[in-house]
């Protein structure tokens, strides 16, 4: 079965304009920058939540269309924000976790109070078939011993612990590895999370939820095939411009 990965639109006739996002109206009761406030929803990093964490309304520029998925970013940029219509098909195809959080979108003088941030906090590495996928290995070089040149190769990785033991070297060295074409295998959920992926984090749908998601007539949300990197997905005349047009 295939599998996509759901990304925002692209296109600013969906969008209804290029930044979509006005302003986030983050409600933390004291004088903390967010990314100082452990329990802001923004700064729990997919891990279940057992508390009542601060949450935002998210305001769209007037021309902004409000649609299923609204573009995350910002300071909740590993979650997603759904309509309560693509929450409850979701619902149905995954029962474990997954916890969602209610917030309003707003736009000129309306309010969206059926709104949703998804916080997911069970992965499924075990998903990836890593002796398949294309892995980039962004390195550090030094350059007279003041600076750093990038040098970015394709490494390959025969399993998850080989891919582990590589990320622990990344880290020590502040350097980067991340999946550029995903190979699944073996996977039991029609929608679920992976991480270490291109842009970070990932949520992934089978072609069933995909077709019940487009069925339903959801908005905001274009299925990037997994086994295209998004270079390749947003390429001038490629896959992505076929399925849903130019950007513009």
């Amino acid at each position: 079965m295939k599998h996509y990965k759901l990304n925002f639109t692209l296109s600013t006739k969906v969008r209804g304009n290029s930044d979509y996002v006005k302003k986030n109206h983050i409600k933390i009761p004291n004088e903390k920058m967010f990314w100082e406030e452990p329990k802001f929803i923004g700064s729990i990093r997919n891990e279940k939540i057992d508390f009542q964490p601060y949450l935002l309304d998210i305001e769209l520029f007037p021309n902004s269309n409000v649609n299923d998925l609204i573009m995350d970013g910002g300071p909740i940029s590993t979650k997603l924000i759904i309509s309560g219509k693509l929450k409850s098909i979701i619902e149905e195809y995954r029962k474990s976790g997954m916890q969602f959080f209610n917030i309003n979108i707003l736009k000129k003088n309306e309010v969206f109070s059926d709104y949703w941030i998804l916080n997911m906090y069970e992965f499924n590495q075990e998903f990836i078939d890593f002796s398949k996928c294309k892995i980039i290995y962004q390195e550090k070089e030094a350059d007279f011993e003041v600076s750093y040149l990038i040098n970015e190769k394709v490494v390959f990785i025969s399993n998850q612990d080989e891919f582990y033991a590589l990320i622990k070297k990344a880290r020590i060295k502040d350097e980067i590895i991340w999946i550029e074409k995903l190979e699944l295998n073996n996977v039991n959920e029609d929608f679920f999370i992976l991480k270490y992926v291109n842009g970070g984090v990932g949520y992934f749908v089978s072609e069933t939820l995909k077709q019940e998601i487009e069925d339903a007539g959801c908005t905001g949300i274009e299925f990037q095939p997994v086994e295209l990197s998004y270079n390749e997905w947003t390429a001038p005349g490629g896959e992505r411009e076929q399925v849903y047009g130019q950007y513009f």
